[in-house]
């Protein structure tokens, strides 16, 4: 243990510079920017107008995440952390290894049942380790699809595959060549190469990414998953890989009939699209009968270096997002997970459901997600599985089986060297 503090302070060592000193004021750092930012900034603002001065909330926005996981690391290095923070589970095991983070859990008295029973059980799940609770969930989001509802009643397909194989069939149905020069003009589907996407159809087969500290996801699922990608592309036909947003961008101009994203992706694509946009959930195996989708975003943790109050008066604050109106705001602004039953029930919650139809089904995937490993290597070895193993495979470069297990040889060995530490 005490290897690992060092490891991780030699690290951040480097950023401790950047750090500007602790105030008397409750600071919260975050990466939340646009029209996300925004819809966070009213949230603070109107619970610092219901507070005296000294227990306002200072949110501080930091860009993107790289950003703040190089701040958070250089603040903790310098004992000159914000109060709290957004994290992800990575981060959240590394801080806890350093002895720089507060368990939620040592604020029980100031939190209600009623609001953790309230919280989806899988999200209190993901922010407890060894039976504590760590930190609150904050911006979480499921995948969903969009697609085309004008090409689907044009070419008979009453409503969204619910399996994968019912997926793949419409894929190649909605394959379409228009002008008859042997080349497709709309595409059933586009796809980034993307752990996330990779990770769902896995774990639905029963896979794992990592188990007891091992990269596992070149097991017989594994190979089945990216199989399954691989063949959309390379033997039906009826899939392109792109990089960026540019499938969605070909999904707006009509050249793709169904492309996968997340529900923050709405916002962002409905002003740009002319056709019918329907929202439905992610298919299941058609096999395993299994509908687990991989929760995305951070989390919240309290910091060590602060005085007890700042930690208390955030608690407060979070209490405050996490009423079921604020829930409500922060989804329909957003495009981000309620992350209460009781926000379902709120009126703008509904209005929005009402005007876009299929989201409130693709927002309860909650009730039966998962997560990504909270091992602090995995921050590591989810690009090493990108770039080293989905990218060689769905390149062409390697055998699906071939490029699996050469990932899983790299993280296996970063994950040995983390356990040295």
């Amino acid at each position: 243990m005490k290897k690992a503090r060092s490891s991780i302070l030699l690290v951040i060592l480097l950023f401790a510079g950047c750090v500007s000193k602790n105030t008397n004021r409750t600071v919260f750092w975050h990466a939340m920017g646009g029209p996300l930012g925004e819809a966070l900034l009213n949230i603070v603002n109107n619970y610092n107008a219901q507070v005296p001065d000294s227990l306002k909330i200072v949110q501080v926005n930091l860009g993107n995440y790289s950003t703040l996981s190089q701040k958070i690391m250089g603040a903790v290095a310098s004992s000159r952390p914000p109060t709290f923070s957004q994290v992800y589970e990575s981060w959240t095991s590394e801080l806890m290894d350093a002895g720089k983070i507060v368990p939620v859990e040592e604020y029980k008295d100031m939190i209600p049942d009623s609001l953790l029973e309230d919280i989806f059980p899988p999200l209190i799940k993901d922010n407890t380790w060894n039976g504590k609770l760590v930190t609150f969930p904050f911006n979480k989001s499921v995948p969903v699809y969009y697609y085309n509802k004008d090409l689907f009643r044009e070419y008979g397909i009453d409503s969204f595959p619910r399996t994968w194989q019912e997926f793949r069939e419409v894929a190649k149905k909605l394959t379409i060549d228009k002008d008859g020069d042997g080349k497709p003009d709309i595409y059933g589907t586009a796809f980034v190469i993307d752990v996330w996407m990779f990770a769902t159809l896995l774990y639905q087969k029963g896979g794992r990414l990592i188990v007891n500290d091992s990269a596992v996801f070149d097991s017989k699922a594994g190979v089945e998953a990216l199989q399954f990608l691989y063949d959309l592309v390379y033997k039906d036909s009826c899939a392109y890989i792109t990089t960026g947003y540019k499938h969605q961008d070909d999904f707006a101009a009509g050249k793709v009939a169904m492309v996968w994203g997340t529900i923050v992706s709405y916002s962002f694509m409905k002003d740009k699209i002319d056709f019918d946009l329907g929202v439905a959930r992610i298919p299941m195996d058609a096999v395993t009968k299994d509908s687990t989708v991989i929760v995305s975003g951070t989390n919240v943790t309290l910091y060590r270096d602060v005085p007890d109050w700042q930690r208390r008066n955030a608690i407060e604050f979070i209490k405050y997002f996490l009423r079921p109106e604020n829930q409500a705001y922060w989804s329909v602004h957003t495009g981000y997970l309620p992350l209460t039953k009781s926000a379902f029930e709120q009126p703008e919650m509904k209005k929005f459901f009402e005007e876009v139809p299929g989201m409130e089904e693709a927002m309860k995937q909650v009730a039966y997600c998962d997560f990504e490993p909270n091992n602090p290597a995995w921050f590591t070895g989810r690009r090493y599985l990108s770039t080293e193993g989905l990218e060689y495979a769905l390149r062409g470069v390697l055998p699906v089986d071939k490029a699996l297990k050469r990932a899983a040889k790299i993280i296996n060995l970063e994950l040995k060297r983390k356990r040295k530490h």
